[in-house]
This record gives structure tokens, C-alpha cells and sequence, in this order.
């Protein structure tokens, strides 16, 4: 088992990046049912989003597959 993390903050993308990838409270549920129905690979996810920084967190099996699949 593997803890997979990927994400942008402001150090790593520009604010107008930041900015497509930034969610509400609504948009966020919408958006992880959608992202984490794609992924069947992924046994356990949280996505964090604050007005700096995306993140992904995802519970795999097997690391280079839930990379992958990110």
C-alpha cells in the first residue's frame, strides 16, 4: 500500500493556474465523485483545495499504478 499526493500550490503554478484548479464547496464533491469514479485503482482519496494550493491524496495498492492513474 501506497499514500499518493499530487498537487500545485503557489510556489509550483502561477495564479492563473491555481485558479482553473480551485474549488467551491459544491464543485469540490462534484469534482472527486468524478475524478475518483475514473480511478478504480484508488482504495481511499481526499482533495484539498484552499485559495493557494490543490492537492490529491490517494490510498493505492500499488504506487506506480495510482500514478499513473492520477
Amino acid at each position: 500500500m501506497a499514500l499518493v499526493i499530487l498537487g500545485l500550490n503557489h510556489n509550483t503554478a502561477p495564479v492563473e493556474v491555481r485558479e482553473k484548479l480551485a474549488f467551491n464547496q459544491k464543485q469540490l464533491q462534484d469534482a472527486a465523485e468524478e475524478i475518483f469514479a475514473r480511478l478504480p485503482e484508488v482504495d481511499e482519496k481526499v482533495i484539498l483545495s484552499t485559495c493557494n494550493r490543490v492537492e490529491i491524496y490517494a490510498h493505492v495498492a500499488d504506487a506506480d499504478r495510482g500514478i499513473d492513474a492520477l
